[in-house]
């Protein structure tokens, strides 16, 4: 399926949207192990899914100095790597979206629930 760039921007944002809660809590979760980072998320997993909640999610968490982010030849550009330093991690997250069809796009992120919420949430249903 060949998508426009409107088509995969729109794509992502259902995807951000539908699975934030998800997102915030790994988020959160890992920058209480290791510090400022950024989500990232291959597009394939859901880009072609009718219904992005439930697509088939492999995250990763990405910081600084790592060597999942020296795999990935650095952060996309100067404007995720600000992102990184500059975040407040209790209320958005960076998500990078690593395009099937090559780059990365970039997202700072934010939700009807804060990232350390989400977390406290998924951990009370698991138990």
């Amino acid at each position: 399926m060949n998508l426009t760039q409107e088509q995969r921007i729109a794509k992502h944002k259902d995807f951000l949207k539908a699975n934030w809660e998800l997102i915030a809590a790994f988020a959160w979760e890992h920058y209480q192990q290791r510090g400022r980072g950024a989500v990232c998320v291959v597009e394939e997993d859901f880009v072609h899914s009718k219904h992005p909640a439930f697509a088939p999610i492999r995250f990763h968490y990405v910081v600084e100095n790592s060597e999942e982010l020296k795999a990935m030849g650095g952060w996309p550009g100067d404007k995720e790597q600000n992102w990184v330093r500059t975040y407040d991690p209790a209320v958005r997250v960076v998500v990078l979206v690593i395009r099937d069809n090559g780059g990365t796009s970039g997202y700072l992120a934010g939700g009807p629930k804060s990232p350390p919420e989400a977390f406290a949430n998924r951990t009370a249903a698991g138990n």
